[in-house]
């Protein structure tokens, strides 16, 4: 540390003794300076190589804790202010400076180790960045062969792609000279070779086959052309042969010509409309003959269409990688507002079959019904448009609603009510468009009931439904099976619905004018004289039948249903006031009339507090068969439970006067031997035909 420190020492001295010199250095030429220079930094650049960077680190460590004593000392030694302390503080500070030059020193040789340390590590850097690029070159290279190898396995010869004949076959029909089987057995290769070319003979003999086909196909194409041609000049003789015989087809009643011209027109129907027309023709020449089936409509613009629909047809089937990409139609369309692009959609969305066929079913008394059926092309299902022709006009709002178009044929079968589509799709179809759902178009395009689905072959429901829908599951298959099972069924009950219906009508007209109508052959079933008299009938609507309190067990169960159609009746007698809430089934009178009753006499009374209200329902809503004899007792059941209804009031109000428990109001005019009997206080509602007709208890 001290020998350090006397180096130190002498560098400074001859320092300083440079200084004192003349300037005669300072004239050396600059070249010898640069060398000088340049030697010193080459020397400290060995010395900080050979140096040992800890010793120096103590080194400078040692330096430092000298240098701050130092610093201590000078300033403890100012304090004293001596000339002693003046000239011991000019030594230490000597040695303080010197400290200095060491400092520096070391920090030279520090740069040096940092300078030689970032040049080494450049070096590596640059070395490792080599042998990285070189890595992912390697990388590279090797992706990219196991590509090549991939595709090279993945490589399917065309001869992959030829399905040959299986080898017992091939040794058994090719030739020896082609299957050489000594070779072929023992090497796979050859087998494969053999096999390969016998294929090829087998093709060559098929392609001279099909050669010698060909020619035959077009020889008889040839010969039907000639015949056709034979045919077609038959033509006008055979029109002017029906010509001629045209004043003895009017004169024999035989529409040959309107009936071929309508078969030419049912080639333009679309299918489904088609097998209806054809069953439902087949049937009426067969079984109905009061029934008839026509086709109307725009037979110019069906013509146009069916032609559009087989050259979109034709076109979807053609390859359309045929077409060369350099041909682009450009087509410029005019914007279109919103409301006009869904109103366009809606149109094609909803569009109808210019043809409709039309069935008219007549009865014998000359009224009839006449359906119109049409088909949806998008929607892929069919509607029927309803009129009925009467002989006589209906009178009344309540009987001119149940012979209404849209309520005619409502539920002629179980759950056919006509308010929505039958092929599910058709809600997705609507729906995504942002249409409104199927049931607010049925006025403009009919009512779609399942019946009418059926006697076109279409069948949406079971089994079969999946199996005859096109891919997109739009589209069901018609099917002749479908309508020839459903066209007897449906036509006959389409008839004595009609016949109902009117029957139906004719009693409410009656009933709206306060008359209760019963034939004769059925009055022998109430007794003579009734005192309670009808004094109203009114239509209701579903709100108010099912807000009555006195008629919720019904609706309750679901015995009535929103698709029946309701009615009021309001019968006194004295200061009693029956009112009836009457609900008539689509499928009357399969099914009856339902009664539930409300008496006002007293207080209310119901089925529901009173039992003698409830055993009189129960004569009108299940033991109506009693009522039913002979022919053609539907047509007046209606009027048979009201009538009993009348005359169960009558027994009511008469037999509560006898039993003493009311004041006396109502004079006997029925024969009855008990007013009541047993527990529950049951009056004689039962009438036997004995005598001049008596009541009694069931």
């Amino acid at each position: 540390m001290v020998r350090e420190n006397n180096g130190e020492k002498d560098i400074t001295v001859k320092k300083r003794r440079s200084k004192g010199t003349s300037n005669s250095s300072v004239h050396q030429s600059s070249g010898a300076e640069t060398d000088v220079y340049q030697a010193v930094i080459d020397f400290e650049e060995g010395e900080a190589a050979s140096r040992d960077p800890d010793s120096d680190t103590k080194l400078f460590c040692n330096t430092c804790d000298e240098i701050r004593k130092l610093m201590s000392e000078i300033a403890v030694l100012k304090t004293k202010n001596t000339e002693a302390a003046t000239a011991e503080i000019a030594e230490k500070q000597i040695s303080a400076s010197l400290l200095f030059v060491v400092l520096k020193k070391l920090n030279r040789l520090e740069k040096f180790r940092t300078k030689n340390s970032r040049d080494v590590l450049n070096r590596e850097k640059l070395q490792v960045d080599s042998y990285h690029l070189q890595l992912q070159n390697l990388l590279y290279e090797i992706l990219h062969l196991k590509k090549e190898v991939t595709k090279c396995l993945q490589f399917k010869s065309k001869d992959e792609e030829i399905e040959l004949v299986p080898v017992e076959e091939f040794y058994e029909n090719a030739p020896p000279s082609i299957s050489r089987e000594n070779v072929t057995r023992n090497d796979e290769h050859q087998l494969k070779l053999a096999r390969l070319e016998w294929e090829l003979e087998q093709r060559k003999d098929l392609a001279a086959m099909c050669h010698r086909l060909q020619a035959d196909k077009e020889k008889v194409a040839l010969e039907i052309q000639s015949k056709r041609e034979r045919l077609e000049n038959l033509t006008p003789q055979l029109k002017s042969i029906l010509e001629v015989t045209k004043p003895l087809q009017d004169y024999l009643g035989l529409p040959l010509d309107k009936i071929r011209k309508q078969h030419q027109v049912a080639y333009l129907l679309p299918k489904p409309l088609y097998v209806l027309y054809v069953q439902v023709d087949a049937y009426r020449e067969a079984c109905d003959r009061m029934m008839t089936v026509s086709v109307s409509g725009d037979e110019e613009e069906a013509r146009l269409l069916k032609h559009s629909l087989e050259e979109t047809s034709a076109f979807d089937e053609s390859d359309s990688d045929q077409e060369e990409p350099g041909e682009s139609q450009t087509r410029h369309h005019r914007k279109l507002s919103k409301v006009d692009r869904l109103e366009e959609r809606k149109k094609k969305l909803l569009m109808k079959h210019p043809l409709t066929v039309d069935i008219h079913i007549k009865l014998q008394d000359n009224n009839s019904l006449y359906l119109s059926f049409q088909y949806l092309m998008h929607l892929h299902v069919v509607t029927v448009n309803i009129r009925v022709n009467l002989v006589q006009a209906v009178h009344g709002v309540s009987a001119g609603d149940l012979i209404a178009p849209h309520n005619i044929l409502t539920a002629l079968f179980p759950q056919d009510l006509g308010t929505d589509s039958p092929n599910v799709a058709n809600h997705y179809q609507l729906q995504q468009l942002g249409l409104e759902p199927f049931p607010n178009y049925l006025g403009e395009l009919g009512l779609p009931y399942l019946w009418a689905q059926r006697l076109a072959g279409l069948d949406f429901t079971g089994q079969q439904i999946t199996d005859n829908m096109d891919k997109q599951g739009l589209y069901v298959e018609p099917k002749d099976v479908v309508s020839q099972v459903s066209v007897e069924r449906v036509i006959k009950a389409i008839r004595q619905r009609l016949k109902a219906r009117l029957a139906l009508c004719r009693q409410v007209q009656a009933l709206e004018t306060g008359l209760v109508l019963v034939p004769h052959a059925l009055r022998s079933n109430f007794p003579s004289k009734l005192c309670s008299c009808l004094s109203a009938w009114h239509l209701i609507s579903w709100e108010e039948y099912k807000d009555a309190n006195y008629s919720q067990v019904f609706v309750r169960e679901g015995i009535v249903c929103s698709s029946d159609t309701f009615y009021r009746a309001e019968m006194t007698r004295g200061t009693a006031k029956l009112e009836a809430l009457i609900a008539v089934k689509s499928d009357y009178p399969r099914v009856p009339t339902l009664f539930s009753l409300l008496l006002n006499w007293h207080g209310n009374h119901t089925s529901n507090n009173n039992d003698c209200i409830r055993d009189m329902e129960v004569e009108l809503n299940v033991h109506w068969r009693e009522l039913v004899l002979g022919a053609g007792w539907g047509h007046t059941l209606l009027a048979c439970q009201l009538m009993r209804l009348m005359v169960c009031l009558d027994i009511f109000l008469e037999t509560s006067d006898a039993t003493g428990r009311n004041p006396q109001e109502f004079s006997r005019d029925k024969i009855f031997i008990k007013p009541v009997r047993g527990r529950n206080r049951c009056r004689p509602y039962k009438y036997l035909q004995v005598g001049g007709g008596i009541f009694t208890q069931r």
